[in-house]
Formats: structure tokens, C-alpha cells, sequence
């Protein structure tokens, strides 16, 4: 008899869990020159029963004539990717109601991760402090930019232009960004729930959004005391593509998985390590953040220095053309 009422128990809560179970679902946002299909590459990386893919704005077909109209077409016949600079808000804007009109559609109950990457991740915590949603339950964040003018800093460093001259760049590149924005970074402090779980992964070695971007991110969260938040830096990879590396894929699976057992979340069974440390990154912080913009800095110094001598060297190979003309003409 004791064992019959113990079946029956155990039929119970697990009926009882069930509907728990099924509310769980991950909304994903992706980043720019791409859509919902990037979700595709994070596959693994979602554990919920149910998870959906946002489509930006920028990538759905331009329909102008125009040079960004010409520019779509080219990209998407060339490259297969979706390039709409007027739709491209970075974050901001449409990009915003995108996710809240996402996370609206879902039932009140429904228990939410946001799951991110690149512009996607920025866009979710513009979200959560415009809107401060009670059914987000987690984030999962990846390569984020805390600021996103800031983020071409090293690209115009190499090509010897000050990095105080992002923001005017960045608009120039991307019209649609709204002026004067509020950026992640400074979003921070808008968002109530300081006990959200938040795992923030980046690639030490990625190219597009530099490391330091989730370093400061880590900072603030930390400093406006959120108290679950977690920074997890993986040694090598490519930005956006860290689980089609398959050295990096078991490193990144374990880091997210673990981090959805740590709080109760759906996690797949095969990638929970016990005692797996989920702040892999370096003890100190402001030193890193330091010489990672020094080195901007050095970058952009080089590049002037450079960028002197082909001037230089250009202009002495143009008078002596000119002299060599007029040498021959005179004679």
C-alpha cells in the first residue's frame, strides 16, 4: 500500500510539474547583418521547450531604390546577407519593440530567458530597463558592445583616426541609431531586478566587439548591485561563431548549462560539471579594462605614425614626377 501511495505521489508532482515545465521559453535576438535564422547556431545552447527567434527590422528586404535600396540588393545577391542601413536601430528604437512586442505575445505566466548576441544582447538590457519585465527570468549574453559608437574605436584606431570621433562615424554608418541614446551600459542602473541571473560569455579573441565591452558591462552590473551576474570569457573564437568551434562548443555548453542548474532553470543533463566556475574571467578588472583601451591608444599611434610616413613617402614620389616632367619639357 505504501508503495502504491508513493507511485501516486510521484505521478502527482510530476503532473504538477508539468505545466511549470511547459511555460518555460527562450526568446532569441540577433545580431545585425543577419536574422532569425542565426538562432540556428544556438540550438544547444537553449534547454527550454519552447524558444523564439526575432526579426529585426534591418533584416527584412529594403524597399527603396535609393543607395540603401542598391546596397541591399548587392549584399544579399553577393553575400547572402541582409544589409538595410535604415532599419539598422543597433539596439535602440525598433529593435526594442521588437523584443517587447515578443515577450508580450507569450502568456503572463510564461517563464522567459533572453538569450542574445552582439546588437541582440544590447537590445535585450535596453529592454529590460525601458520596460522591466516581472517574467524574464534570466539572460544568457553574448558578446555584448556597452556601447555601441564605441565599439568601431579599434577599427578607426588601425586606421589613425581618434576614437573620439566614433559616435559622429557610427551615425554616419548606421543613420537609423538614434542620436543622444541611451546605451547598455548606462541602461544598467534602469533595471529593478537586481537578483536576475545573468551570464555574460565573450571571446577573448573576438574581432567585431572587443573583449572589454562585457568587462565594463560586468563592472556596472556589479557596481549597481545586482547580485547573480556572472562573466565567463572563453580563450579563443570567433564572434557570434563560438559553438561552431568545436574546441570552444564543450567549454561554451558547459558555461550555459551550468548556469541554468545554478538557478533552476531546464538545462541539459550532459554538459553540468560539478564545482564548474562560471567567472572565468581576471581577478582584476579595471586593470584589464585599462590596458585593453591603452592599447587602443598605442594602436591608434602607430597608425598615425604610419600613415605620416605613406604621406610623406607619397608626396616626395609626386614632386619628383612633376620635376622629372619638367626636367624633360625644359630640355
Amino acid at each position: 500500500m505504501k508503495k502504491i501511495m508513493k507511485k501516486l505521489l510521484t505521478c502527482l508532482a510530476f503532473l504538477h510539474l508539468q505545466p511549470l515545465s511547459a511555460n518555460w521559453h527562450t526568446i532569441y535576438a540577433h545580431g545585425i547583418v543577419d536574422g532569425s535564422a542565426q538562432a540556428q547556431r544556438f540550438l544547444e545552447a537553449f534547454s527550454t521547450p519552447a524558444h523564439t527567434a526575432l526579426e529585426f527590422p534591418d533584416a527584412l528586404p529594403a524597399t527603396d531604390w535609393y543607395l540603401n535600396g542598391c546596397l541591399y540588393s548587392i549584399t544579399k545577391k553577393i553575400l547572402g546577407k541582409s544589409v538595410n542601413r535604415s532599419k539598422m536601430y543597433m539596439g535602440q528604437g525598433e529593435d526594442i519593440a521588437t523584443l517587447h512586442n515578443a515577450v508580450a505575445a507569450l502568456p503572463q505566466d510564461a517563464q522567459i530567458v533572453l538569450y542574445g548576441c552582439s546588437r541582440g544582447a544590447a537590445t535585450i538590457i535596453n529592454y529590460l530597463a525601458k520596460h522591466n519585465p516581472a517574467n524574464v527570468c534570466a539572460l544568457v549574453l553574448d558578446a555584448t558592445p556597452c556601447d555601441m559608437p564605441a565599439t568601431i574605436a579599434p577599427v578607426l584606431a588601425q586606421l589613425g583616426i581618434h576614437p573620439k570621433h566614433a559616435q559622429t562615424i557610427f551615425n554616419t554608418i548606421f543613420p537609423a541609431y538614434p542620436k543622444d541614446s541611451i546605451t547598455p551600459i548606462q541602461a544598467i542602473k534602469n533595471i529593478s531586478n537586481k537578483n536576475l541571473p545573468i551570464l555574460m560569455l565573450h571571446a577573448h579573441t573576438d574581432q567585431r566587439v572587443a573583449m572589454q565591452n562585457s568587462f565594463k558591462l560586468y563592472q556596472e552590473f556589479k557596481h549597481q548591485g545586482f547580485t547573480n551576474v556572472h562573466l565567463f570569457i572563453l580563450p579563443e573564437g570567433k564572434h557570434s561563431f563560438l559553438l561552431q568551434d568545436e574546441k570552444m562548443r564543450p567549454v561554451y555548453l558547459k558555461a550555459v548549462h551550468n548556469f541554468y542548474k545554478t538557478y533552476g532553470l531546464p538545462h541539459d543533463a550532459q554538459w553540468i560539471q560539478q564545482s564548474f566556475n562560471l567567472d572565468q574571467h581576471q581577478t582584476e578588472i579595471q586593470t584589464v579594462i585599462e590596458q585593453l583601451e591603452q592599447k587602443i591608444q598605442n594602436t591608434y599611434q602607430t597608425a598615425i605614425k604610419r600613415n605620416a610616413v605613406i604621406g610623406a613617402t607619397t608626396i616626395c614620389l609626386i614632386l619628383a614626377a612633376i620635376i622629372k616632367k619638367y626636367e624633360l619639357y625644359k630640355f
